[in-house]
């Protein structure tokens, strides 16, 4: 029973009872707002809008106020909601190759496992003993955190969307998981607009959609572009996530490296 329920900080009922309707919450908004979407173009603009500008909202607020659970139900379900609509509706089509769907198969389970893997890996640090509880001094190496309300050794950034600090032991499983989210959504996009779109031939076999104008005119056919536009968004977001990885983490995580090459060739 969810009055059962307990949180490890001491939370009362009521936090609990708001923390399964946030679980819950993104998997009937996002489908709502993608079904909506499809009644025309506009609407699809403006839909997308409101997606986009709600999630500047969230990352411009303090980070104290993103304790919740529906940003990691948010991620899951747009996960879920692209893949049902890939497998479901524009693969029905029957204008996917096995070859195809096989390699988006395979870099969709490359996502899922390097995205696990950083998350048990955070679980396992902060809640069997290695996360401290607050304490006025901070060493040098130690970061509060909170949302997650405790001391994080090597923290890099805590991710709202994951629900989970990223740090050492885990970045490099967080930077593979973007990048093959990117190719994951990349390539769903692309096979999902030149099935339900006029394509047209960019480079070799390699196509890209050309005309989309009837797509309104079937609901199936808007709900799998309404989909693949908001996949085109996260496309986006990911791409800006890699790139502040290349200028600002990924040169913090190599740096010890780096250092002890040094040292080995000067001494």
């Amino acid at each position: 029973m969810v009055e059962d329920i307990l949180l490890p900080n001491g939370s009362s009922k009521t936090a609990a009872k708001r923390m399964d309707r946030d679980n819950i919450l993104p998997f009937v908004i996002l489908p709502l707002l993608l079904i909506i979407a499809t009644i025309s173009f506009t609407v699809t603009v403006i839909v997308m809008i409101f997606i986009g500008m709600g999630a500047l909202y969230v990352q411009s607020r303090p980070r104290q106020k993103n304790r919740s659970p529906f940003f990691y139900s948010w991620t899951l379900s747009s996960g879920i909601c692209l893949f049902l609509v890939f497998e479901l509706g524009i693969l029905t089509l029957l204008e996917i190759t096995l070859l195809e769907n096989f390699l988006f198969l395979v870099l969709l389970t490359s996502t899922c496992y390097f995205f696990y893997k950083m998350k048990s890996i955070a679980d396992y640090e902060l809640y069997t003993g290695k996360g401290k509880e607050y304490s006025p001094v901070l060493t040098s190496d130690s970061y509060y955190c909170q949302i997650c309300q405790l001391e994080v050794n090597e923290r890099y950034f805590h991710s709202i969307w994951w629900d989970c600090c990223v740090f050492r032991p885990n970045y490099i499983y967080f930077l593979c998981g973007q990048a093959f989210a990117f190719a994951t959504l990349l390539m769903g996009t692309n096979l999902g607009l030149t099935t339900i779109c006029q394509p047209s031939t960019l480079y070799g076999s390699i196509l890209v959609p050309q005309d989309c104008n009837d797509v309104y005119f079937e609901f199936y056919l808007a709900l799998c572009f309404v989909s693949c536009i908001y996949g085109i968004g996260y496309i986006l977001i990911i791409a800006l996530v890699l790139l502040r990885q290349l200028f600002i983490y990924l040169p913090k995580y190599t740096e010890p490296q780096w250092k002890r090459l040094f040292n080995v060739l000067t001494v």
